[in-house]
């Protein structure tokens, strides 16, 4: 198991690795700058008059969150008597609707479609947090290469091609906890009267 322990060691390592950022106070972003930096399309904060989309989020576990949504940025969600999730570029906000782009292969042409707030069931968000994200990713593969470790090496049962429940429950432990982290990291917000959706305006 030694292969195994290596394999993990590296995989740990490799999280403050990956979430650790140079801070250089010479450098120092403005808030302003640093919501530009995050996505670009923000740039239309700075235009009076600006509709915007805006989720309110209230979990039941977790701190109040508040999502913005300009013109020109793309949003995953689900619409109400709908299954499969869309992943959908905002073209336009009015009060009550923001318009996507459709583009009719068959047909070659392109138009708006609006939607209305009312008709959004789910909108899915991504929030990057040091170690927990990566973990997201890191953790089930640990997982997987405990569990495939032990059933082709002599693992804890000491024989070949077998698998021992000691393994599996450490394997498994690793693959859920990164599916915690997935969830954490990659929430779905359901649009009820915690999670509201609503548009706001720039002045």
């Amino acid at each position: 198991m030694k292969f195994v322990n290596v394999i993990l060691f590296i995989l740990v390592a490799a999280l403050p690795l990956a979430a650790q950022d140079n801070y250089d106070p010479a450098r120092a972003l403005s808030s302003e700058e640093l919501l530009l930096k995050k996505n670009p399309s923000n740039r239309a904060i700075t235009k009076p008059g600006q509709r915007y989309l805006v989720l309110d989020a209230s979990p039941r576990i977790g701190a109040f969150r508040r999502y913005r949504y300009f013109p020109g940025d793309d949003i995953r969600f689900k619409l109400k008597g709908e299954f499969k999730r869309r992943r959908e570029n905002i073209h336009s906000i009015t009060d009550s609707t923001f318009s996507i782009v459709i583009i009719d292969e068959t047909a070659r042409r392109m138009y708006y479609q609006p939607i209305s707030l009312g008709q959004v069931k789910q909108i899915k968000q991504f929030q990057r947090i040091p170690w927990v994200t990566e973990g997201a990713f890191l953790f089930p593969i640990a997982g997987l290469v405990y569990a495939a470790a032990d059933f082709f090496n002599p693992g804890i049962d000491n024989q070949r091609f077998t698998t021992d429940t000691r393994a599996l429950a450490v394997g498994g432990g690793l693959i859920v906890t990164g599916i915690l982290c997935y969830k954490i990291s990659f929430p779905s917000y359901r649009i009820n009267n915690r999670n509201r959706l609503k548009v706001l305006q720039t002045y």
